[in-house]
């Protein structure tokens, strides 16, 4: 088979009327429409070249400006904004944020977007040609600064709560209630001042009190529950079948509270109450101190004044019955009478008592000197002491402080280095034999010292002067018996008797003297001056050597120095 070509033509025939009309129709629609596109483009380059006579911007009025005086306005008044401080007010305190730190910016572009400058937005050209135009400014604020700031400037004024304290004084409990504290909640801050910058400049803030650990409330309760109940009356101690009160006012002085862990728990200080129940039991006569048996003697007659013993209680670690008892109806503490024995029973004391003259010491001194005087007082006081087993004896607690009242009259001491005239002088000559009583009964001394220089009339080395409040002469009885001392004093000695249980044999043995120096001469014109005959000032050794049964027990080197005594000539006609 042969293929064979077709081809085919159209002929759209001759042009008509009808289709002349609707192309020139089209043509038409075409241009009216490019014509209206251009007016439409006129128009809003027009409209770019001015801003609408009732423009609003931020609160800026820029009606009838051209765009550029427009955009001018708008960037001044957000250059202010930027500049002024932002003050966040938090109840009484307040802070400052500044704008460029805390990241608070106002957009301009996007501000003036619309308002000035070519634009085809059918909207914009719409509110250009109405004639108003009112637009809140565009913000740029970087919320992570503002958020920093605003937390850095209220550390500034936070503060933390202060706790509350309890005390009990005069008698009454003094509590200072908790004052809470302050916290800016910082986030909600951070959208107030979003939600009113840059229309506001002061801003109240956000904050919220910080409570105390422990509230006014708690402190309310225990005023109410324990502080007033347990100061309201005395406190009734009841002993066996005595009682006795001890004062609110003092009860007060031994109670404490610790304010802690959201709570007030009170205490009550045993080392201060007990001293106060003691003494108010004593002073009701249900508590009492023990009483040692009580020598006394007519002569060398003995008489023993019976020993009695103590009533007494335990405060300590009474505290849960002693809070317990001050919030009670009956405020009663019931403690248990403790039963105290004396140190020297009657029993003891009769035992005890002296059997014989266990050491006697005499010195002497010429008559018809004033301090005979003061000797001869001295020695009637110290007379008839009674020294149990175990005791002390002090002269100066015995003797007192010599004075006229009771006969003293002046006479010589030693006063830094010189004689000199005091009330009293002269005792040391009593204190000197009582020492050496002392010494060969083989007592235990606690405390005495030689004159600064050396008396001829008294062994070297075993002598004792006395000063009242400075030096003092105290010895304890260690033998097996009680010890009386008997002192007598003549025109021209002094006697001193130890009697007591014969206890131990003692040896005095005096060194050598050495370190001698010798004294000075010393003329004195001065009122008042003593003549002072010179002795040589040294040093010496004297051992006491204590032996009981036989065997020696105790050897005791007791060292002495002596200053040299300057041989003071008075020329005044009032020294002697």
């Amino acid at each position: 088979m042969q293929d064979t070509d077709i081809q085919t033509e159209t002929w759209d025939g001759p042009e008509t009327d009808s289709s002349r009309r609707r192309r020139r129709l089209l043509v038409g629609i075409v241009g009216a429409v490019l014509l209206l596109a251009a007016a439409y483009v006129g128009l809003a380059y027009y409209l770019s070249t001015t801003v609408p006579a009732q423009a609003v911007v931020g609160g800026v009025d820029v009606g009838g400006e051209t765009p550029e005086n427009a955009a001018r306005l708008v960037e001044s008044e957000v250059a202010k904004l930027e500049s002024r401080p932002v003050v966040v007010s938090v109840g009484d305190e307040s802070f400052e944020l500044d704008p460029d730190r805390a990241g608070l910016r106002i957009d301009t572009d996007a501000t003036l977007e619309g308002i000035a400058g070519f634009t085809l937005d059918p909207r914009a050209l719409y509110e250009h040609m109405s004639g108003n135009f009112e637009r809140e400014f565009v913000l740029a604020v970087d919320e992570e600064a503002l958020a920093s700031s605003i937390g850095a400037a209220a550390e500034g004024i936070e503060r933390d709560p202060v706790e509350g304290t309890v005390a009990f004084a005069d008698g009454a409990v003094d509590i200072v209630e908790p004052v809470p504290g302050l916290a800016v909640d910082v986030p909600a801050t951070t959208e107030r001042v979003l939600a009113a910058w840059p229309s506001e400049l002061s801003i109240e803030g956000v904050s919220g009190p910080v409570e105390a650990e422990t509230p006014a409330e708690i402190f309310a309760q225990f005023r109410e529950e324990f502080a007033e109940p347990a100061l309201a009356a005395p406190l009734t101690v009841q002993v066996g079948e005595g009682s006795f009160e001890v004062p609110a006012a003092q009860v007060a002085t031994a109670l404490t509270a610790t304010v802690a862990d959201g709570s007030i728990i009170p205490a009550v200080d045993d080392a201060v109450l007990a001293p106060l129940v003691e003494s108010a039991g004593e002073e009701a006569g249900v508590l009492r101190e023990p009483r040692d048996a009580r020598v006394r003697y007519s002569g060398t007659e003995a008489s023993v004044e019976p020993a009695e013993t103590g009533v007494a209680v335990e405060v300590t670690g009474q505290s849960e019955a002693v809070l317990a008892a001050l919030t009670a109806q009956d405020r009663t503490l019931a403690l248990e009478p403790v039963v105290t024995q004396p140190e020297l029973t009657t029993e003891r004391a009769r035992e005890t008592l002296p059997k014989g003259r266990i050491s006697t010491f005499t010195t002497y001194y010429a008559a018809g000197q004033s301090r005979v005087t003061n000797i001869k007082i001295a020695a009637r006081t110290l007379n008839g002491t009674y020294v149990p087993p175990g005791g002390q004896l002090s002269l100066n607690n015995i003797l007192g402080q010599r004075t006229p009242d009771k006969g003293y009259v002046k006479a010589g001491i030693i006063l830094n280095g010189r004689l000199a005239d005091s009330y009293g002088g002269g005792i040391s000559q009593l204190s000197t034999t009582l020492y050496n009583a002392a010494y060969f009964a083989g007592v235990e001394f606690n405390e005495f010292r030689a004159h600064s220089f050396y008396i001829p009339r008294y062994p070297e080395g075993r002598e004792a002067t006395i000063s009242w409040g400075t030096i003092d002469q105290r010895w304890t009885n260690n033998t097996k018996g009680g010890i009386l001392v008997r002192a007598f004093a003549t025109d021209t000695a002094v006697t001193v008797e130890l009697w007591g249980t014969d206890t131990f044999d003692v040896e005095s043995v005096k060194g050598p003297r050495r370190n001698i120096v010798q004294p000075r001469t010393i003329v004195d014109d001065e009122p008042g001056c003593v003549t002072q005959s010179p002795m040589v000032g040294f040093d010496v050794t004297v051992t006491r050597i204590i032996r009981q049964d036989g065997r020696e027990v105790k050897r005791e080197n007791v060292s002495t120095h002596y200053d040299p005594e300057d041989k003071v000539t008075c020329t005044h006609p009032d020294s002697r």
